[in-house]
């Protein structure tokens, strides 16, 4: 039988948070009984059988599942079947390693300088319309045929760390959990990125639109497609000759206005108006728009190829 125990996890409530309040309760009322007591202190060790703890702390079978159901009613033991002597049987281990209560201070003003972030490689795109050029390389080679948009479609994308196109877009579906669980008041996305083009130019300039939830946010400028140099990150593979890395954009909304790289860029469009609460995930868009006065391609780069040893970041604060 292995050991479960999380070690790491601590349950931590607030006494002004009217959403802890049930649990509190249930928690207070388990730990005030001594025979609860006895059962986590025998749990610390490793898991065990019900009829086991029955035999060691000597309390009755009909009195100790009683006990059992208001300790993990209260999340502070895990139960579940497992195969016994006689069939399945059922087996309990401690869920936390920690718990505590907190009498003053607002819960909000605790979560309100803590960020919240998510990765996403940039093969795991969820939509993409594009026009050739275009093609994927990964870590240990290509992926697909080049030019071919169909080949965006392979499965094998997930492995990209490397991704170009030269019009159209691309759509990624980033989890909402931060932003259902906590009134938020700043979301950014940040990612490297440059243009495209044949072999590489590093005077390229290529007009690159980022929308989130259907809203356009801002439009910038790739100077060029770099190369020359072997990017920090780039596979010793890919040709010398060819596109290496690109720069570090971080695109940010919040209650002000849009910032790119942190100076603000626009004041039209704000936090609220991306309708980021009530969904279960967050679009965002990468592109170039058909009507764009530069329309010189993009590459996206992973976290392993480029300068920058991440792929698309979003954080919410």
């Amino acid at each position: 039988m292995s050991d479960i125990i999380d070690t790491r996890k601590e349950l931590l409530l607030n006494i002004q948070n009217p959403e802890d309040i049930p649990l509190l309760g249930k928690v207070s009322h388990a730990l005030a009984n001594p025979c609860r007591i006895r059962i986590l202190q025998s749990l610390t060790e490793k898991p065990k059988y019900l009829s086991d703890l029955s035999q060691e702390l000597d309390i009755p079978a009909s009195s100790l599942s009683r006990h059992i159901d208001a300790l993990a009613e209260a999340r502070l033991i895990r139960v579940s079947y497992r195969p016994g002597p006689k069939g399945h049987m059922k087996c309990c281990s401690q869920a936390l390693a920690g718990y505590g209560v907190r009498l003053a201070g607002r819960p909000e003003a605790e979560a309100e300088n803590k960020e919240y972030s998510v990765e996403m490689p940039i093969g795991m795109f969820t939509r993409c319309s594009i026009s050739a050029p275009c093609g994927m390389t990964g870590r240990e080679g290509n992926i697909g045929v080049f030019d071919n948009p169909a080949a965006f479609f392979l499965p094998e994308r997930s492995a990209a760390e490397c991704l170009w196109f030269h019009t159209g877009f691309i759509d990624y579906s980033f989890p909402a959990y931060p932003l259902s669980h906590h009134r938020c008041r700043e979301i950014a996305f940040s990612f490297e990125v440059c243009s495209e083009t044949f072999y590489y130019n590093n005077v390229w300039p290529s007009d690159i639109t980022v929308c989130v939830n259907g809203r356009e946010l801002v439009t910038f400028t790739s100077p060029g497609d770099f190369g020359g140099r072997r990017g920090r990150y780039t596979p010793e593979y890919w040709p010398i000759n060819s596109t290496q890395f690109g720069m570090l954009k971080k695109i940010a909304v919040n209650g002000d206005g849009v910032f790119v790289d942190n100076v603000l860029a626009g004041k039209e469009i704000t936090f609220d108006d991306l309708d980021l609460y009530g969904s279960d995930f967050v679009e965002l868009r990468i592109g170039i728009k058909n009507d764009a006065a530069h329309k010189g391609g993009i590459n996206l780069f992973g976290k392993n190829f480029g300068n920058y040893p991440q792929a698309i970041v979003m954080t919410v604060k």
